[in-house]
């Protein structure tokens, strides 16, 4: 793809978040997810390469240390297209988002809660890019976090427009009309994977996908799981990463089972998950986020 240049022009701008907030949970959440050449994650920072009508940009966000803001550092020629950058960082990192209604809700329930007791200030990390994060979990079907990274950097690398930096971040991820065209060969991507990402792409080119349209988490399901190739665990990764809804159970997560199952003491199956998950309606997604990154004494019990 295209290379552009980079110039380097710096300003700082500060971003309130809700408290009870950890930036290093969304670190802890993000790092193993993010996409080589396109982001980073740090000790203590979050780093990503962008573009505004061709103009790059890089966005490096860190803890203000405050206990109210976080710290912004962009570089870039100039400030067009700004405003919209940082919402949607605001929008990856969950910084609007008011955890103390699901903590009222979910702080007493006999599995979870003292999950939440311990870390209230967990919450749901959604995404940068709607279909960037689509595609991720696409390809995250069955396999691996690690592996899934691996391949989003290929597709990325292969496909995505290069810029030029004095960083490690060198390309922008490959949108729908990219992606619904080439040739998906050679990047570690099953014949069936390969068929989905396009169809996929191809549906939200044709608009049959559409990420600003409100819907309920039936809706959701009903639209996605039509696409060839998406299931219930792909709508509802994507119903809550990408479209924010608070009340997502993906049920047959590995993960999500495994935590679930030590806290029980005994094997929960997907089936009796999504019945417990009822007792945590509306915050399903929020216990999800929960488990997901219980504390490693209880992941590796």
């Amino acid at each position: 793809m295209t290379c552009s240049a980079f110039s380097q022009k710096e300003r700082e701008v500060l971003i309130k978040y809700v408290p009870p907030y950890s930036f290093g949970q969304l670190l802890e959440h993000l790092r193993p997810r993010a996409t080589p050449g396109i982001e980073a994650v740090g000790e203590k920072s979050y780093t990503r390469l962008t573009t505004h009508s061709g103009t790059p940009r890089i966005m490096n966000a860190e803890d203000a240390a405050d206990g109210l803001h976080l710290r912004v550092r962009v570089t870039s020629e100039n400030q067009k297209g700004l405003a919209h950058d940082l919402e949607r960082l605001r929008y990856l990192l969950a910084v609007d988002e008011n955890p103390s209604e699901a903590i009222g809700h979910l702080a007493e329930d006999k599995l979870i809660g003292s999950l939440v007791r311990e870390r209230p200030w967990v919450r749901v990390p959604r995404c940068w890019d709607p279909f960037e994060t689509s595609i991720r979990i696409i390809i995250g079907q069955q396999i691996s976090v690690a592996a899934a990274t691996t391949i989003s950097a290929r597709v990325a690398h292969k496909f995505g427009q290069r810029i030029a930096t004095s960083s490690d971040l060198c390309c922008v991820f490959p949108g729908p009309e990219v992606l619904a065209k080439v040739d998906l060969s050679d990047l570690g991507l099953t014949e069936r994977r390969k068929s989905t990402i396009q169809n996929f792409a191809r549906a939200v080119v044709n608009g049959t996908v559409d990420f600003e349209t409100s819907q309920d988490l039936q809706e959701v399901e009903k639209t996605w799981c039509a696409l060839e190739g998406i299931g219930p665990w792909t709508a509802r990764l994507i119903a809550m990463r990408v479209l924010g809804h608070d009340d997502v159970m993906p049920s047959s997560d590995l993960g999500i089972l495994r935590s679930l199952n030590r806290l029980s003491k005994q094997k929960v199956s997907p089936k009796q998950l999504e019945r417990q998950s009822k007792l945590w309606k509306p915050f399903r997604s929020w216990s999800a986020q929960h488990l997901w990154q219980a504390p490693d004494t209880l992941r590796n019990a």
